[in-house]
């Protein structure tokens, strides 16, 4: 029985070791990350960088030293662009979110937006929330 037990914390405190989230280097993300930072954030550095590693999948989280977080999956494709005090690039907003923005949501601008499995989650800087198909089509206001 204690040989049971024994085998169990060991695999527990495997686990966790092996899941646990890890600081990395810029240099050490996915090429298409390393690429998509010095596109659209050339002119802003990298605070911290971690790869946030779980059950099924590998992410990375970067903050930038003014406070945007970006995440990237394994393949360096991104999944959330946060800039709560910063507008989101405008490139990184599909074209046809950026033309139904700009018809009807003037003067506001997009500081967050997730790229989700089937649609693109937007936060606009009046606080409201859109979700988007994943050809730019409205879906509903969150």
């Amino acid at each position: 029985m204690k040989k049971v037990l024994f085998a169990i914390v060991c695999l527990f405190a495997l686990s966790t070791q092996t899941f646990a989230d890890r600081p990395v280097e810029k240099s050490q993300l996915p090429v298409k990350a390393q690429e998509f930072l010095k596109k659209h954030f050339s002119n802003v550095e990298v605070s911290y960088a971690k790869q946030d590693n779980d059950w099924f999948e590998r992410d990375y989280t970067v903050v930038l030293t003014n406070g945007d977080k970006l995440e990237f999956s394994s393949k360096g494709e991104w999944k959330d662009v946060d800039c709560e005090h910063n507008q989101v690039p405008e490139a990184i907003v599909p074209a046809t979110i950026r033309k139904y923005l700009s018809e009807n949501q003037k003067g506001h601008r997009v500081v967050e937006i997730k790229k989700e499995r089937r649609h693109y989650d937007v936060k606009l800087s009046n606080k409201l929330e859109m979700e988007f198909s994943l050809d730019g089509k409205l879906l509903r206001y969150d």
